[in-house]
């Protein structure tokens, strides 16, 4: 099989923040936006695109297949409604989902949750995109 042929992902790495230390400080920034079941804090970066981590606590899921189905779940919400942000131009964004629900989510319930986030952080980066 060449190079070629190999299928490209659509939740590419480049989208992914990996460094636990960008996460800890998008974290202790406190800038969050809160949608039930879904916590997301943000940074607002001057770059182009966006990058999203997300955390699902080990004390809410003590198993590990519960906790790779919710970040399953909020990484294909994030996939298919991100063209719901618009970002300016010369604007970055770096966000991490923290889910903070008990039980585990339904995908309606997650879609919602991350439609009610993206519509929060347009008017926020509007906001900040006017200063």
């Amino acid at each position: 099989m060449q190079a070629a042929d190999v299928k490209t992902s659509v939740f590419p790495k480049s989208c992914r923040l990996k460094s636990s230390l960008r996460i800890k400080e998008i974290v202790h920034q406190r800038l969050f936006v809160f949608s039930f079941p879904i916590k997301c804090f943000y940074n607002i970066k001057p770059n182009d695109g966006s990058k999203i981590a997300v955390v699902v606590s080990k004390k809410r899921f003590p198993h590990a297949t519960d906790r790779n189905r919710v970040k399953r779940l909020m990484r294909e919400a994030y996939r298919l409604n991100r063209h719901q942000l618009l970002l300016p131009e010369n604007c970055g964004l770096e966000m991490c989902w923290m889910y903070v629900g008990g039980e585990m989510p339904t995908y309606k319930q997650v879609t919602a949750a991350a439609t009610s986030i993206f519509t929060e952080l347009q008017t926020v980066v509007q906001k900040e995109a006017a200063k």
